[in-house]
């Protein structure tokens, strides 16, 4: 089976890649060891940049449908005075982005693959990649393909990445993100979070009737949590929120995921790339992870748009030298931020709460986070 690109993952990230590479005339087929199309229930957030390119490869009209515009975030210290709001009105915008349900976003991207003559392989366990001077060749347990490059976009446990034999750093954040949706008197589109004695917890608008949630708490105290009925945990939800909300009940099953770092050491090599998850893997406390993945796929098909697929090398060189950079800044804020707010130090805490209310005050400033958010 001969392909010019085999994307191994129809996950969000390599789904949108698929597109963002088929539409430009190339044979692509994507690979998953999944026997049918994953429904998850997991909310993320789409940013202005990401959006923007799935209006390109023309499936955000579809998506939009089922998707909550949000304009502001509110940031805050549940321990402290630290307290900083992002409004969508102070950067000129219309909105700061939208909630998306992710078995939304994956389902309208695989419905869509028939456009672009994307073939799709369900039940494909990648088993082996082989490089030549012109094609490499990958063995699943079904059958042998051929392309002329190779994209990882299998999550953090990438098969991709582990038989290219490309190395990556690894830890763990100590943390282990519990995950739920409520039913909510909130009816505003703001995204709110604070920072808890256990970890941050960020509640988010999915409609105006229904908010989701992701608290990040430090593994000491996932178990006492965990353990809880929904009752005792929508209670301490609203008591170590610290803002006031009239009424908040759960409204589906609580589910959870142990939190960890990763970051390739190349994205890139010998005609293998790899994008979002397999790549680089950061802290959902800032609601990036997703948007960071959808840069690498617009990068990589920009690349491929205007270079073809014979000059490998000059993508590969390109590819590693625009987004390598930009994730590990990425990657290093996001560890700050979670060091920083994990500090039981007065003195550290003081800081920090100074820092965030004199970045309160500062438009200018609020408008440079804000335009780093929307155009990762």
């Amino acid at each position: 089976m001969n392909y010019d690109v085999i994307v191994i993952g129809s996950g969000v990230v390599g789904s949108a890649l698929a597109h963002g590479v088929a539409k430009e005339g190339l044979k692509v087929a994507v690979l998953d060891a999944k026997t049918d199309i994953p429904n998850s229930y997991r909310h993320l957030s789409i940013n202005k940049k990401s959006k923007h390119f799935l209006e390109q490869i023309g499936v955000w009209q579809n998506i939009e449908n089922n998707a909550f515009p949000y304009d502001q975030i509110k940031v805050w210290d549940q321990e402290g005075t630290g307290f900083i709001d992002f409004n969508a009105r102070e950067a000129g915008l219309s909105n700061l982005g939208y909630i998306v349900r992710e078995g939304d976003i994956q389902k309208t991207l695989i419905d869509s693959f028939h456009k672009n003559n994307i073939q799709t392989y369900w039940g494909h366990s990648l088993e082996g990649i082989n490089i030549s001077k012109d094609r490499i060749i990958c063995k699943t347990n079904k059958k042998t393909f051929q392309g002329k490059i190779i994209i990882g976009s299998d999550g953090m446990n990438s098969h991709v990445r582990n038989l290219s034999k490309i190395s990556s750093r690894s830890w763990s954040y100590n943390q282990t993100a519990i995950v739920a949706n409520f039913e909510s008197s909130a009816k505003d589109m703001c995204i709110r979070q604070t920072f808890t004695s256990v970890g941050p917890l960020a509640l988010l608008p999915m409609n105006s009737k229904e908010m989701t949630m992701i608290w990040s708490i430090d593994d000491e105290y996932a178990y006492k949590f965990l353990s809880m009925t929904d009752l005792e945990f929508t209670a301490e939800v609203k008591k170590y929120f610290g803002e006031h909300i009239d009424y908040l009940k759960l409204n589906s099953k609580r589910q959870n995921f142990p939190l960890h770092h990763l970051s390739a050491k190349t994205f890139a090599k010998n005609g293998i790339f790899l994008v979002g998850d397999s790549a680089h893997h950061i802290h959902p406390l800032a609601g990036l992870g997703l948007n960071a993945g959808i840069g690498d796929v617009d990068c990589l098909s920009e690349l491929i748009k205007l270079n073809g697929l014979n000059e490998i090398n000059k993508i590969t060189s390109s590819y590693n030298g625009s987004r390598i950079p930009v994730n590990l800044a990425l990657a290093a804020s996001m560890e700050a931020f979670k060091r920083g707010f994990g500090q039981k130090n007065i003195w550290v805490r003081l800081l920090r709460n100074s820092a965030f209310n004199i970045a309160n005050e500062l438009t200018p400033l609020k408008k440079k986070f804000m335009q780093l958010a929307t155009e990762l």
